[in-house]
């Protein structure tokens, strides 16, 4: 989730996750912590919804100071975080007051852009997570 952007629009990101069902699963290699923050991400921390550099993609991009990152995560939170496979969500951000969404079905991200998407595969999912998306005012596949 680190750098994941709209394929409509790139520009937009970091995009959100709403986990609607999850497994841990223990990973037998672990990554190590990203030079720059100490974390496993660089720019974005999804758990915790917080940007880890200031003005990123700039000229100007600078990784938050030590002190700041801390009190977003640590790096045993972000080893607890890659353990939680994602097995249903919905990735999202909000463009010009309307809810833009991607499905994660069955562990997989569908992000493609709107002359590809998937109407049935939106569909059977909204189905199956009902209650989930009706939360998220979610009742019919993705449209302009």
């Amino acid at each position: 989730m680190d750098i994941l952007a709209d394929p409509d629009n790139p520009d937009i990101w970091p995009l959100k996750l709403k986990v609607f069902k999850s497994e841990k699963r223990e990973r037998s290699n672990k990554p190590g912590p990203h030079e720059s923050t100490g974390l496993l991400c660089k720019f974005y921390c999804y758990k915790f919804d917080s940007m880890l550099v200031n003005d990123p993609l700039s000229e100007n991009e600078k990784t938050k100071e030590k002190a700041e990152l801390n009190k977003i995560t640590n790096f045993n939170t972000c080893l607890e975080c890659i353990e939680e496979e994602v097995i249903d969500g919905v990735i999202f951000h909000n463009q010009n007051d309307k809810l833009k969404f991607f499905v994660v079905d069955r562990e997989i991200p569908v992000m493609y852009p709107l002359e590809l998407r998937d109407k049935e595969i939106e569909g059977n999912f909204i189905n199956r997570n009902k209650e989930n998306c009706k939360k998220m005012n979610i009742s019919k596949p993705y449209e302009i």
